[in-house]
């Protein structure tokens, strides 16, 4: 172990075995370190507001250590190859975190100064996760029901807080993320619940809402710079100006049903998140994020200059204009029809092939990255299940991300799945680009000639199958 490790692992237990009472000295800089059982990668990387701060490195016993200087209070993320979490760092704390990457946020420990604060945000964090999958369900309630079941879970969050608050001295940092992650979470149910709710169209659910079911909309920051990276604020914001904007929807369309690849819904969507966001970052995020959802989703390549170039006016940043479109551009060279870029692959013993080169008969592409643990599986048993059903059909999955076969294998053999048809990206920027590789959940089905039947298939769909049985008996 090198000097400056071993320096702040004892730094480390000289402050945990002391009175965590002791009056702390002031300091600008903070400790971050830990162990990480069954290691994914050989690294931590440390971001904050998506910039990078560093990577750090794991020893032989797998732990890590990091003095971040002059720390600024707020969410940081730490990524270990494959998940990726927050963490509340403040000046003056030394966080020690202890997890196994088999049941990751389930095992996330923290210990030291502020572990306190970050065990209590892992509580509220499993909670919310426990709350989500009964979402569905709560929602098929009618209105005053449901609220009622929705304003229990809340209350009890909150005493939850009261308690911790009695026990422990907080800071309003603290205190801002916790109550922001239990209303935000609250005012995200309420706004899914209209389409959400499955007895009555979602014009007719938001007819018959109570007259205060959205008050706390009067109330709500549009800029919160300190929330802006949180998960809780940013997904009910998603949420948020999509029900604002099928209410719009619905004032001057004769739609009764939501459709989210409506192209004047995603306009109006664009238009009132331009009227109600003045911060920048929120609101170039937000504009992104509604663009690259529709052009992701939609098979109506027409449509996409109208979303593009209203996405132009509103957003300042430059970069994710280019993005979209590159993208826009890629989506329209992969119509149904043309044939599929020839993009070079890797297989399992590094040679080099061409993609066309393996298509021989009815293929479905489909991709997969590390950092995606439920997509792996779930698209690769899906994938085993449709190979058994339709075996005319060649599947192909291809990895996109710069690792070595060795970790490609690794991680198929962590998820214990079977390797078959495997292969990697040569270029991975430039395949990513040339077959819009992005959402990771896009799926090619191609005929025997190569040419593309579906650039955005689903295989979780009834409708995947029926296409597939189509291009076999083509």
């Amino acid at each position: 172990m090198n000097f400056r490790l071993l320096y702040i692992l004892c730094f480390f237990t000289s402050i945990f075995t002391s009175c965590e009472n002791d009056k702390k000295p002031e300091s600008t800089s903070a400790f971050f370190g830990g162990k990480i059982v069954n290691p994914y990668s050989s690294y931590i990387v440390l971001s904050k507001s998506r910039k990078v701060i560093d990577t750090i490195r794991l020893d032989e016993k797998n732990r890590f250590a990091y003095k971040i200087k002059n720390v600024k209070s707020g969410l940081y993320q730490f990524f270990d190859g494959k998940e990726l979490q927050t963490v509340l760092i403040q000046p003056n704390d030394s966080l020690l975190l202890r997890l196994n990457t088999y049941d990751f946020d389930e095992s996330l420990v923290y210990s030291g100064i502020g572990a306190k604060e970050n065990n209590f945000l892992m509580e509220l964090f499993l909670l919310n996760e426990e709350d989500e999958k009964n979402t569905l369900a709560l929602s098929q309630l009618m209105p005053e029901a449901f609220e009622q079941r929705l304003n229990a879970l809340r209350d009890d969050k909150l005493k939850k807080l009261e308690r911790f608050k009695a026990k422990y001295k907080t800071t309003a940092l603290f205190d801002k993320l916790v109550e922001g992650n239990i209303n935000y979470k609250y005012y995200s149910s309420k706004e899914v619940y209209p389409i959400a709710n499955y007895s009555k169209s979602e014009k007719h659910m938001l007819e018959i809402l109570p007259e205060d079911f959205y008050s706390y909309r009067d109330d709500i920051n549009y800029n919160d710079d300190i929330l802006k990276d949180y998960p809780a604020y940013t997904s009910f914001l998603r949420f948020h100006f999509n029900t604002l904007a099928l209410e719009e929807h619905f004032k001057h369309s004769s739609d009764t049903n939501y459709n989210e690849l409506s192209l004047e819904y995603n306009l109006d969507k664009l238009r009132i998140i331009d009227e109600k966001v003045k911060n920048k970052s929120i609101k170039n995020r937000l504009l992104y994020s509604a663009t690259m959802r529709f052009i992701n989703n939609s098979h109506k390549t027409e449509e996409y200059c109208s979303i593009l170039n209203s996405f132009i006016e509103k957003s300042s940043n430059k970069k994710q204009i280019t993005r979209a479109q590159n993208v826009v551009r890629s989506y329209q060279r992969l119509k149904p029809g043309n044939k599929i870029p020839n993009i070079t692959l890797l297989n399992t013993s590094d040679k080099e092939l061409d993609l066309i080169s393996l298509i021989k008969k009815p293929t479905v592409i489909y991709f997969w990255t590390k950092t995606n643990k439920n997509h792996i599986t779930t698209s690769h048993k899906r994938i085993k299940e449709l190979n058994a059903k339709y075996p005319e059909v060649e599947y192909i999955a291809i990895n996109i991300d710069s690792i070595s076969y060795a970790n490609q294998k690794k991680v198929l053999n962590h998820f214990d799945l079977r390797i078959h048809n495997e292969y990697r990206l040569k270029s991975p920027s430039n395949a990513i680009d040339s077959l819009s590789i992005k959402p990771i959940n896009n799926v090619y089905i191609v005929n025997k000639k190569s040419e593309i039947v579906n650039p955005k298939a689903n295989i979780f769909t009834i409708q995947f199958e029926q296409e597939l049985l189509e291009v076999i008996n083509h």
